[in-house]
């Protein structure tokens, strides 16, 4: 949306893919923690909901650096 209003691209960072990468990891544990054929399945879920709360943040940071660069973009 951002490119279409201007020439100039705002550029994707890293955080969006860090974020992902953190929710994906996040869930796949808290999935796996719910297979009862796994002997340690509950101590998947305390790093699995620490990996949402990083991820949570990651998002807002992400959401804040690219508020930034479009802000101007959206004051027209």
């Amino acid at each position: 949306w951002a490119a279409s209003q201007n020439s100039k691209a705002v550029a994707v960072n890293n955080l969006g893919k860090w974020k992902t990468a953190t929710q994906m990891t996040a869930l796949t544990l808290l999935l796996a923690s719910r297979d009862p054929s796994l002997p340690a399945q509950g101590a998947l879920v305390a790093p699995g909901v620490a990996l949402l709360y990083v991820s949570t943040g990651l998002a807002i940071w992400s959401l804040v650096v690219y508020m930034r660069k479009i802000w101007w973009i959206l004051l027209k």
